[in-house]
């Protein structure tokens, strides 16, 4: 994944890590330059020396500025780059993919890992390659004043590499330990939040604050978990690194004592023996988190990687004149199944299913667009089998309208247009088929009269019957209502149900409601009992066998 990041990115990413190695081989070079103020002969010489210091800090404030700003240019692009591909998947597969996983789930990739990638990943790279230039430099340095310093300390940085593989495989687990809490985390506040009136309601927020309490401890302590391990390993690092300074040190008092080397370069062998050591720690810790992040990029590659189950299938283009099941059979559940279905939809006409809650009506809408590949018999549209089809492609020609209406924090306008190329006028026109025109011109901002959240400044009927222009303005001859006048009081719903009973489309519709007007409109009316067409037929021939149609009229007519 690093690799495709980077690649996206690669010339302004390789100029970006100019400065970086121009700090790694200046910074160093200050030992240096102490080494020579100490040793200066004379005061004239000693001003010469402060002045190549003060020129030599000044230009070292000035790459590490523009080293540390192109750095954050170019992580911003890479971050950008990533989550604008991660949307990009999670909108190319399909609502059978996506919904196999929790939104919490995806709010984590977008959230948490992401980060880890950013932080334990490209920053982490620009902070190893600085450590390694600074060890470069170093090493270079004390060769040339006194090699067996140099073999000291190597030998000690060789000891840094080997703590962090001794808990690598613990760090990696730990850290994939807290990603996964805090899914479980985030899912339990999407909840719980969006439940807020409902708990308030029934007086249960002393219980839900103690399984938040008890959620929060539960992420925290993983966090803590996975904190201690790397504290462990940085620990161990350091004593590692404390033991070298001691054993460095007395050899060169040692050396001092020799007369082979002076007092200012005892100031800057100490000096660089930290630009050996503390790279080496820092690449060590580098490593630890590059390991440490194995399983979140792994997880996220795989996501990025998903290809959708419509990619390899015919594109639905044409308009739908025919939908026909022949002895089609879906297992739904485990204790819940379509049963040997044999149902023709011509173009044109309307249908209405009907039935009790949980007796598959939803299913059949569900198995013609995005959900339930496998079934058996036949399901052809426009004589093409189903299964061969793009379901998302069905759905562009013959959208869903579902009873649950999700509306954009947004304009009115760009709600119904979707961010797509329609004019105002031809918004106004579906706003006016819907029934919902002249409510919207009296509004403040009228089109652009903002929908909050949840859509809270709108009743429900309002925002169903803007959901409706939607689908008025985008003039398809054929559409899918599940439920859509669930929870609407009646009036309101007969005369949603009117305005599109009056459309010249084809309309397979899911209702629960028994209007006799209503239920006259449509051609056919299917009666579904347990994954079961139990009966069929208009309106009128339904009443007078007076068998389960009947008596759903009869209990929930109007």
């Amino acid at each position: 994944m690093l690799r495709e990041i980077i690649s996206k990115n690669r010339t302004k990413f390789l100029l970006s890590l100019i400065p970086v190695v121009i700090i790694g081989i200046m910074a160093p070079l200050r030992s240096y330059i102490m080494q020579l103020l100490i040793d200066s002969k004379s005061y004239k010489e000693l001003l010469e020396k402060c002045l190549i210091a003060v020129i030599f800090s000044i230009g070292v404030f000035i790459f590490e500025w523009f080293s540390k700003k192109s750095q954050v240019a170019v992580v911003r692009d890479m971050e950008k780059n990533l989550r604008n591909d991660l949307m990009g998947r999670l909108f190319a597969i399909s609502a059978n993919q996506f919904e196999k996983k929790g939104l919490a789930y995806y709010l984590s990739k977008f959230t948490t890992d992401i980060r880890i990638i950013m932080d334990d990943g490209i920053n982490n790279i620009y902070g190893m390659l600085l450590q390694f230039v600074f060890g470069i430099v170093a090493v270079i340095y004390l060769l040339c004043v006194e090699p067996f310093i140099l073999l000291v300390v190597a030998c000690v940085s060789i000891v840094q590499f080997i703590v962090p593989n001794l808990l690598k495989k613990k760090i990696s687990s730990s850290r994939k330990e807290y990603t996964e809490a805090v899914e479980v985390y985030l899912d339990g506040v999407k909840s719980d939040l969006g439940g807020h009136k409902v708990i308030r309601t029934f007086d249960a927020v002393k219980q839900i604050l103690g399984r938040q309490e008890k959620l929060s401890d539960f992420v925290c302590r993983k966090n803590e978990d996975s904190s201690k391990t790397m504290c462990w390993a940085q620990a161990l690092a350091s004593f590692v690194n404390n033991g070298a300074f001691l054993i460095v040190l007395g050899s060169c008092m040692f050396f001092v004592a020799a007369g082979r080397i002076t007092v200012g370069e005892v100031v800057a062998i100490t000096n660089m023996m930290n630009f050996v050591l503390t790279p080496c720690k820092a690449i060590a810790n580098g490593i630890i988190q590059l390991k440490a992040m194995e399983k979140v990029k792994a997880e996220l590659e795989e996501l990025l990687a998903t290809e959708s189950e419509n990619s390899q299938k015919e594109a639905m283009k044409e308009e739908i004149r025919e939908i026909r099941l022949n002895r089609l059979s879906q297992k739904i559940s485990e204790s819940f199944s379509l049963d040997n279905l044999t149902l023709t939809f011509e173009k044109g006409k309307k249908y209405a299913i009907v039935g009790k809650s949980g007796s598959g009506k939803s299913s059949i809408i569900k198995l013609l667009t995005e959900y339930g590949a496998d079934y058996t018999g036949q399901a052809l549209i426009n004589e093409k089998e189903l299964s061969g089809l793009n379901r998302e492609s069905i759905m562009h020609v013959s959208p869903v309208c579902y009873q649950q209406t999700y509306l954009f924090n947004d304009t009115v306008f760009n709600n119904v247009a979707l961010y797509q190329d329609y004019s105002e006028e031809q918004v106004i026109e579906a706003l006016k088929k819907a029934g919902i025109y002249e409510t919207i011109r009296q509004l403040p901002e009228g089109l652009r009269e903002q929908i909050q959240e949840n859509g809270k400044n709108f009743s429900g009927g309002e925002l169903q019957r803007i959901a409706l222009a939607r689908l008025f303005l985008r003039n398809k001859t054929m559409t899918f209502l599940d439920e859509i006048t669930s929870g609407l009081d009646n009036a309101t719903a007969y005369e949603i149900e009117k305005r599109l009973l009056e459309e010249n489309m084809t309309i397979i519709s899911i209702t629960h409601r028994y209007n006799k007007t209503l239920m006259q409109k449509y051609d056919e009316i299917l009666v579904m009992e347990a994954g079961h067409v139990v009966e069929r037929g208009s309106f009128d021939e339904l009443m007078k066998k007076e068998g389960v149609f009947f008596n759903l009229y009869q209990y929930e007519g109007a």
